[in-house]
C-alpha cells in the first residue's frame, strides 16, 4: 500500500503543481499526449511481469548454487552503499542508451516528447522498459542487494523522475542548493533539449554526483532554459504524438536518417564503397 501511496502520490502531486502556473507553454494538447505515455506505462508494466519472474524465488536459487550474498552486514552502511551502488547502475544504464545507436533508437521515444511534463517520465518503448528493467533486475540479483534497498531506490528513483520531468518551476536558490548533490528539474530539463551536446549529458537519476564525477554534467543559464527546444531532431513533432508512430519510433528514426543521408549532394556523388568514408570526413 505503501508503494502505491508514493508512486500515485508523487505523480499526482506533480501533475497538480504544472497548473499553477506551468513552467512552460505547451506546444500541443496535453489530453492525447498524456494518455499516449501513461498507456504505455501500464503495458511495460504488464510485460515486465509477464517477462521477469519473482526476484526473491531466483535469489533462492542463486544462493543455492553458490552465488554470494551482500557482504555488508551493517544496516546504515549497507543502505547508503546498495543506494549509490543501484543509482550509478541507472547512470551507466542510461548513458549507455545514449552511446550505444540501437539503444538509442529505442530510447529515443523517451526524447521524442515535445512538451515535456510529468507524464515524459513514464514515456519509454517496451523494447527498452523490458531490457533496462532485466539488467537492472540481473544485477540486483547477482550482487544480492537487499530488498529494502531496491524498493527504496526503485520508489526514491520514481518520485525524482516525476519531479524532473514536471512542467514546474523550482526556485532558483533551491535550484541552486540542491544540483551539487541531486538532479533537479532544471538539470534534467537540459537533457531533452534537441541540440545533442545538451541532450547527450546529465544522465543521473536521483544523485547527479555520478555526471560530475564522470564529465558529462552540463549547466546553462535561467534564460536559456526558456528557450530549449524538446524532442528528436529527426523526427516530426507532431507524429510523435500518436501511439502507433511512437510505438515505431525505432524504424521511423532510422528510416529518417536514411532519407536525410539519401538526400545530401556527397551521397548522390561518392561511389558506394567510399561513403562510408565520405561521412566521416
Amino acid at each position: 500500500m505503501g508503494t502505491l501511496s508514493v508512486i500515485f502520490g508523487s505523480f499526482v502531486f506533480v501533475a497538480s503543481c504544472e497548473f499553477f502556473p506551468p513552467r512552460r507553454r505547451r506546444e500541443f494538447r496535453a489530453l492525447r499526449r498524456r494518455v499516449g505515455n501513461i498507456g504505455f506505462w501500464v503495458a511495460n508494466l504488464f510485460l515486465v511481469a509477464f517477462f521477469l519472474p519473482p526476484a526473491s524465488t531466483v535469489r533462492l536459487y542463486l544462493e543455492a548454487i553458490g552465488f554470494p550474498v551482500w557482504p555488508v552486514r551493517d544496516f546504515g552502511l549497507s543502505f547508503v552503499a546498495g543506494f549509490l551502488l543501484l543509482d550509478l547502475l541507472r547512470y551507466a544504464v542510461h548513458r549507455c542508451e545514449h552511446a550505444v545507436p540501437l539503444f538509442w533508437r529505442f530510447h529515443a521515444l523517451h526524447h521524442s516528447d515535445p512538451d515535456v511534463d510529468v507524464t515524459t517520465s513514464v514515456r519509454h518503448h517496451p523494447v527498452e522498459y523490458v531490457v533496462a528493467s532485466a539488467v537492472y533486475w540481473t544485477a540486483v540479483l547477482v550482487l544480492g542487494v537487499p530488498a529494502i534497498i531496491v524498493l527504496s531506490h526503485g520508489l526514491t528513483n520514481f518520485a525524482a523522475a516525476a519531479i524532473q520531468h514536471g512542467n514546474i518551476r523550482l526556485p532558483e536558490r533551491l535550484e541552486r542548493w540542491l544540483q551539487p548533490v541531486l538532479v533537479t528539474v532544471d538539470m534534467h530539463r537540459i537533457h531533452h533539449s534537441v541540440v545533442f551536446d545538451q541532450a547527450n549529458s546529465n544522465y543521473g537519476a536521483v544523485f547527479s554526483i555520478w555526471d560530475r564525477l564522470f564529465g558529462t554534467y552540463t549547466v546553462i543559464t535561467r534564460a536559456q532554459h526558456d528557450s530549449i527546444v524538446f524532442g528528436v531532431r529527426e523526427l516530426l513533432r507532431r507524429e510523435c504524438l500518436r501511439p502507433s508512430a511512437m510505438m515505431l519510433t525505432p524504424w521511423l528514426l532510422s528510416s529518417a536518417k536514411a532519407q536525410r543521408y539519401s538526400n545530401c549532394p556527397l551521397a548522390r556523388t561518392v561511389p558506394r564503397g567510399r561513403r562510408r568514408a565520405a561521412s566521416r570526413s
